[in-house]
This record gives structure tokens, sequence and C-alpha cells, in this order.
């Protein structure tokens, strides 16, 4: 074995994988590149894929199987090519047959084109090197041969006379073949010659029995027209023969999971399946697969693939369409488009005016991996990829940061619309101004339907949606379906009761009942006043026999009410007795003193919220005292100092403690301002506050 002529590595590679837990057989692939053996009208067969599809791993059992080198049969008898893959009979043991007479029959020539190329200057040092390993391969495995006595600069003259020589051909696996173009390594005139020196060392050669070829980017129509159009191609756009062997198919992931017995497939469909096939047969990403299995993790491992940068390229590209068609693939949308015509890298030649230039840069989308295509449609393949798309969104030199700031934003836009804290819904939307969202469009209501959308991003995880479906006597602007029921109408420079009195009119929530959903029943107006540049929001709540359970204050209404009870807590405050009023006082003037010496949990809350101003409220004189801590949105840290202290029995462990419970109580503490008073502790999260109580009482 050697450098390049049997690799000893590659071999090992595959080796490796055999011993791995989650290894799938993928072996049939060598029963269909036997029957393409010196066949000279199919024997060069190239397949493209994105990242981690197994284009490797392969190469890597291609090179094991064939090299003469490496003794194979005991590891390939147990494998799935040994037996065949036939349906008919005659046709299964023609297969066997080829299996045992192409196994270590042929030396392979093994050639990682992207393998340190970084180290050489030129071309031709890098050329150079190649042939220089190919002379060593050539000492150890042939040292009488008398190609060695005059070896060439010429690596193609050496390999034909070698093949003179021992009457034995060749297979050449050649990995990463566009890494020197997509990475521009060298010179552009370099890059031109770097591809006729592959069809010089290729093309019509007699010492080559076969040729798999493997890597990213597919083979242009302008270099397949004039050199390496020898190759039969097969890519993500087009691949109805060997798509089976690249990246996992569903019956394959349900056997590592039977396997796995901690993650359950629909988990890993919805994170990593998505990319069909010619047929439509979804294809999984093989190396998430994987590196989630042996985890026990189910998270996004693309980005450990590659940066992200080229997809945030890809997307800032200045062409009419794309970026309002990446906003529409995020929602989950398809978008029709023809693609089957156009190769990847012609998008170096393609200008914006050029006519087809968007449908260029979808096919190079298509073939890096992060879109999907099938039946004239691309797609975003699944939530790991959807993740990749957002995070590219979060460009700051671009507009497309405002719908990331949205989809950030959407998690807690939804807990807030649930609690009906219109206040603070009116604030997220506010965050990200139409103006700038929808550069130069009229705002209408489409597109406020459409910024509503991404501002409710997340729900999709949740709820079902409909958009403009037909209910009750029209149809509704979007309705998220689960537990409850959330039907929203929209408006723009009207009010957003209005947009309430529309849904009652058309009675959008009719027929829920008979579609399976009974929970409660929100209703929602929001309406968007240009002149104001502002929003309003009302909320109505109802049993699913539309008995009305509470409504939201309009601004005019909330301002009132605050009025009045700040009128109110002021004449309290003024009838309190010398004993609270002094009480008050210390708190007030201690500067939180009192509480970090009593309260040592009001410091980790300060700390951890970092509250701007605070509000006190006197409930009942002598003996509760609420604390309104005001813009209470972060939740940035946990309160670690909390983390051993008794509650009800219970442990704060994480800050979703803190929302989920209603009340918490702690044990009573000596204040040791005051040491004839004890205080308890009790506090909860009330919209957008953190609402604490002291429950103090006297010896």
């Amino acid at each position: 074995m050697g450098l390049i002529i049997d690799n000893e590595d590659i071999c090992e590679k595959f080796k490796g994988l055999l011993e791995e837990k989650y290894f799938i057989d993928k072996s049939n692939i060598i029963n269909d590149f036997n029957k393409l053996i010196e066949d000279e009208s199919f024997k060069y067969v190239c397949i493209t894929k994105p990242r981690r599809f197994g284009k490797t791993s392969i190469a890597a059992m291609l090179v094991t199987y064939y090299s003469k080198s490496i003794d194979s049969k005991e590891i390939f008898d147990k494998l799935k090519v040994s037996k065949g893959k036939s349906s008919d009979n005659k046709e299964k043991k023609n297969e066997i047959k080829q299996y045992k007479e192409f196994q270590g029959k042929y030396h392979t020539l093994y050639l990682d084109l992207s393998s340190n190329v970084f180290s050489f200057e030129t071309l031709d040092s890098f050329i150079s090197s190649i042939n220089s390993k190919l002379k060593t391969d050539i000492e150890e495995l042939f040292p009488n041969s008398k190609v060695l006595k005059d070896y060439d600069d010429d690596i193609v003259l050496n390999l034909k006379k070698l093949y003179k020589k021992t009457n034995k051909k060749f297979i050449l696996v050649i990995d990463e073949w566009d890494y020197i173009i997509t990475n521009k390594k060298f010179t552009d005139k370099e890059r031109y010659n770097y591809i006729n020196f592959l069809k010089y060392l290729i093309k019509d050669r007699s010492y080559l029995a076969f040729v798999y070829m493997t890597g990213i980017t597919t083979i242009t129509k302008e270099i397949s027209q004039s050199t390496l159009n020898c190759f039969s191609e097969y890519t993500m756009l087009n691949d109805n023969q060997y798509y089976e062997y690249f990246g996992f198919t569903e019956d394959e992931v349900n056997e590592l999971c039977e396997k796995n017995k901690n993650l359950s497939f629909e988990n890993l469909k919805s994170w990593y399946n998505g990319y069909k096939s010619y047929n439509g047969e979804k294809i999984f990403n093989t190396w998430s697969v994987i590196q989630a299995l042996n985890l026990n993790i189910i998270e996004n491992y693309w980005s450990q693939t590659g940066s992200f940068n080229e997809l945030k390229k890809m997307i800032n590209y200045d062409i009419v369409g794309v970026k309002e068609d990446i906003l529409e693939l995020i929602n989950g949308n398809e978008i029709k488009v023809q693609l089957e015509n156009y190769e990847v890298e012609v998008i170096r030649n393609e200008s914006e005016d050029n006519e087809h230039v968007k449908e260029i840069l979808y096919s190079k989308m298509v073939t890096f991996g992060y879109l999907t295509y099938y039946n004239e449609k691309i797609s975003i393949p699944n939530k790991e990829l959807k993740e990749e798309f957002i995070k590219a969104l979060n460009d700051k030199e671009s507009d497309m940061q405002y719908f990331y700031n949205m989809i950030k934003n959407s998690d807690e836009m939804l807990e807030v619309t649930l609690h009906k804290n219109v206040k603070r819904m009116c604030e997220i939307l506010d965050i990200s101004p139409m103006e700038k969202i929808i550069p130069g469009d009229k705002l209408d209501h489409e597109n406020l339907k459409r910024f509503i959308d991404y501002s409710y991003f997340n729900a999709r995880t949740k709820y079902n949606i409909e958009e403009e479906s037909p209910c009750g006597h029209g149809r509704s602007d979007i309705i998220f379906l689960y537990g409850e029921i959330i039907i929203i109408e929209l408006k723009v420079n009207s009010t957003a009761k209005e947009a309430i009195k529309h849904i009652h009119r058309k009675k959008y929530y009719n027929g829920l009942k008979e579609k399976g959903y009974y929970g409660n029943i929100l209703l929602i107006g929001i309406n968007y006043d240009q002149k104001k540049v502002k929003y309003s929001c009302v909320i109505e709540e109802y049993n699913n026999n539309m008995k009305l359970l509470s409504t939201t204050k309009s601004e005019a209404e909330r301002k009132r009410s605050n009025e009045l009870e700040i009128n109110g807590e002021n004449k309290r405050l003024k009838s309190s007795s010398k004993r609270d009023s002094k009480f008050l006082e210390i708190i007030k003037n201690s500067n939180f003193g009192f509480l970090y010496d009593s309260l040592k949990i009001f410091h980790v809350l300060k700390e951890v919220f970092s509250f701007p101003s605070i509000n006190f409220k006197i409930i009942s004189p002598r003996t509760l005292m609420i604390i309104h801590f005001v813009d209470v949105n972060d939740f940035s840290r946990p309160p670690s100092s909390l983390a051993n202290s008794p509650i009800h029995g219970r442990t704060i462990k994480s800050r979703n403690d803190i929302c989920n419970f209603r009340w918490i109580i702690c044990e009573p503490q000596r204040s040791q301002a005051n040491p004839s008073l004890l205080v308890t502790l009790a506090f909860k999260k009330s919209s957008n506050s953190v609402v604490l109580g002291l429950v103090e009482s006297g010896e």
C-alpha cells in the first residue's frame, strides 16, 4: 500500500467506519460500478453532493475493495455487495460473479485534490508533488521497474509506461475535484490549466479501467463541452441513479434509531431530513445524524461543516427578487423555479442583467445543500438549515437584519400575547420600523401581514397556522390552532377595536369545534397607524362557547386606570402609620442595604435582571409590600445564588422556574436593619414585571 497507489490511509479510514456503532452499509454501489468497468462509454462517473454526505466514505470503500495490495475479502464478504442487489435471479448471479472477479483486481490511484494544497505556491509545484508521491509508490510496489530509470516529470507519461510494462489498468478515485476552483487557489490561468490537467490525466486513457470523481461543485457546461465531457454526471439536481448511497434514507435512519434507543426518528426527521431525490424520496444529512446519535443531542451540526458566511453572501447578492424569495422559504413555503439547465460555475460569468441569474444562484444553493429541489420547486430541507438561513439574516449592513430581529423576538411575542400583554406586544412590533422592513413598498394590508408573520415566526413549531383560509363568513388573516385558538385580524390606519369587530362580523371562530379545537379563543386586533408610526392592539378572550372571559383595555383606558391607581396609592401612603412609613423609608434610603443584609436573594435578582427603575406600592399597610421591577424581559442568566434556597421544598434550577411558578415563597429572614421584624420574600413573574412581595410580621 502506498501514498497514491492503493492508498493506505484511505483504506484505514474505511476500516474505521466499519467499527462505528452507527455504520450503514452502502456497498451495493460497488455492484453498480462493477457493471461499468472498462466500458468506454460509461466508465467515467462524477457524483457531486454537499458537504458531509458520505462522498469520501464511498471513495474509501472503493479503494479498499478494488486495490490489489489490500486483502479485503473478509471485509466485503460480510457486506451487501457480496450478495448482489438485483431482484432478478439471473442478474443477481452476475453481480455476485462480478463481485468476486473485480475484488482486489486493480491497483487504485487515490487523489485528494484538496490535501495540503495551500502549502504550494503554484499549480505546477502541486502537480509535481503528486508525481513525486507516485514515484515513491512505484519504488515500493515495482522496485525493479524500468519506469524508475527514466522517470519523467510528466505524471501521465509515467502512468502510460507503467501500464505498458505491467499490462494492468488502474481505477482512479478523485476526491474534492473542485476544491482548487471553488477556493480560488492559484491564478485564474492556473485554474484553467488545472481543468486541462484533469482532461490530460483522465480522458481517453487506456491505463484507466474506471474513474470515480467526486466533490461539491458540478462540472460546468462550458467545461463539459470542451474538456471533461467524458463524464456521466450525477448532481443534487438530477441524480436518478446513485442518490440512495449519499445521505441516509428514512429506512436507514429508523434502523439507526433502533440501535440508539434515546433519540426518536421523528425528532431526527424534523431536524436533518428533507433533501429530496429525483423521485421525492427523503434523504438525511449523514454527518448531522451521526453526530446527534453519538452525542444523544439533537441540535444544529451544520455550522461545524463550514461557515455560513457563504450563505450570507448568496442572500445578499443584489439580485431582484432573491431576498423576497428567501423570506418565503424561511417561512416554510416552496418556490417554483426551473433549474435543470443551469450549472453552478456559470455564475462566475453571469451578470445581474442575465435573465437567468436568479436561477443560477438557486442552483448553487441546491448544490451546496442549502436548498433542496424537487418537482420544479425549491425549499429549505429541514430545521437545521432553516436555522442557518435565519442566522444569515443577521447582517448589520443588510435590511434583512430586521427580519432576523423579528424572528429572534417571536418567542416573546407569543408569550406576551398569551398573557394578553398588549403594551409589550406593541413594543416588540415597534422594534423593527415598517419603513425599514419594507423599503419603498406601499404599506398595505398584505405587507403588514408579512410583517406579523415574522413577528410570530416561532409559533409555527407549536401551532397549526392557517392564513387567508375560509372560515365563518370570510377569510381570516391568521389563525393559530392548538390547545388555545388565536385569531388575528390586521388593519392599517384604522383601530384595533375595529379589527376585533371585523372578526365578530365575519364570525371567523365558527366551526372550530367541528375541526376538533375546544380551547379558549383569543381574538386579537392589530392596527398600524402610519401617521403616528404606532401600533395598537386589543385582545378579547372567550371560552369555546364564545362567552367573554376577559378583554384588554385601550391605551386611554389604561392611562386613566394608572392615574387612579397612583392617586389611590398616594392617599394610602399618606394615611399609613408612622411605623409603615419608617419601614418604607428604610427600604428607600438604604440603597438596598436592608435587602442585601437580610435577604441576599434580592441582591441576586437586582444583579441578574439589571432593573432600571423601581416603584413601591403598599397594597395592604403593615402586612404586604409589593415592589415592581420595571422592564424585566431579558432573563440573561439563571439566578445561581438562589440554587440552594428552599422554596416550598423545590430548588430553582433555571430562569424558566421564575416564569413558571405563580408564587414562590422563601424562608423567613430577620431584618438586620429592624430586628423586631421577620420578613418573608414572595415573588412571581407577572406580564413584563417581576412582582416581589415582602410579608412582614412583628414580634
